[in-house]
């Protein structure tokens, strides 16, 4: 089989994901919730049961995080965005600080387990962590990063004396303590620019950033109402535009990707 259409097969096969994802993020979002907003976590035979833990939220938002960086639909966005407030109301201890793995509307209880070890399954607090850091930079909220923080602080003690036992955790470190950037893409959705651009950057590995879309197509784009700050960063030209950004102060707009590129790998040498 030749480059192309191996290349070919690639994008199509990525389109199934993609489009498997948003069938399952649909599904939960529809039958596994209550009238508040809030998780469940069994469906069977139509009916819905049992209040969600710490780990059911965090990797719903994490996976719906993943969903918008693969289609930039704002509705996931909104949506972990949401389940991730409901998750800091329901299960966060506002005397030690971390996460229990049980919410507070949870009886009979014995004691509330904090849990951080991150075996073959991450911890709910290390991965609800990079959550917190990562829409803390989409929505330039520095409390969302300081709560990342906190969940370090609580369990410090135990990453110092066994790092390779908290290996989520420490990913989540390495994205707080830096180097970070936020890459924003200005354009029109549909044009081959966009997609071009889009399709590099997603070739290379860059754990550490958000990539956030700025569409084209509206004078106010729904994105603006959760990234303020992405109002005026508008494609140049006609061109689809980069605004690479490390603590939302950015370089020069560009619609050159090798040039987007060499900006971010100037961020992450420092």
């Amino acid at each position: 089989m030749n480059r192309t259409k191996v290349g070919l097969k690639l994008i199509k096969n990525k389109n199934i994901y993609a489009e498997a994802a948003r069938k399952a993020a649909d599904f939960v979002l529809e039958k596994l919730r209550n009238n508040q907003g809030k998780l469940i976590k069994r469906y069977r035979q139509g009916e819905a049961a049992l209040p969600a833990h710490l780990d059911d939220y965090v990797f719903m938002i994490w996976g719906l995080l993943e969903l918008y960086e693969a289609s930039f639909e704002v509705f996931y966005l909104q949506k972990a965005i949401e389940l991730n407030e409901i998750m800091l109301s329901s299960f966060w201890d506002n005397v030690n600080g971390g996460l229990f793995f049980s919410a507070d509307s949870t009886d009979n209880l014995i004691v509330r387990s904090k849990e951080i070890y991150d075996g073959a399954i991450p911890s709910g607090n290390s991965v609800a962590a990079l959550n917190l850091l990562r829409i803390g930079r989409i929505t330039a909220n520095p409390e969302l990063e300081k709560k990342a923080l906190a969940i370090a602080r609580v369990f410090s003690e135990q990453i110092h004396h066994a790092p390779s036992g908290f290996t989520q955790m420490m990913s989540t470190i390495c994205f707080a303590l830096g180097p970070s950037c936020e890459i924003v893409i200005a354009g029109h959705r549909d044009k081959e620019d966009t997609r071009a651009m889009l399709t590099v950057l997603r070739r290379n590995f860059l754990p550490n950033k958000v990539i956030l879309f700025r569409p084209d197509d509206s004078p106010r784009p729904s994105i603006v109402n959760i990234a303020p700050y992405t109002e005026f960063q508008r494609s140049v030209g006609g061109k689809a535009t980069a605004y690479v950004c490390t603590n939302f102060a950015c370089k020069s707009p560009t619609s050159d990707i090798a040039t987007a590129l060499n900006q971010i790998k100037e961020i992450f040498q420092k």
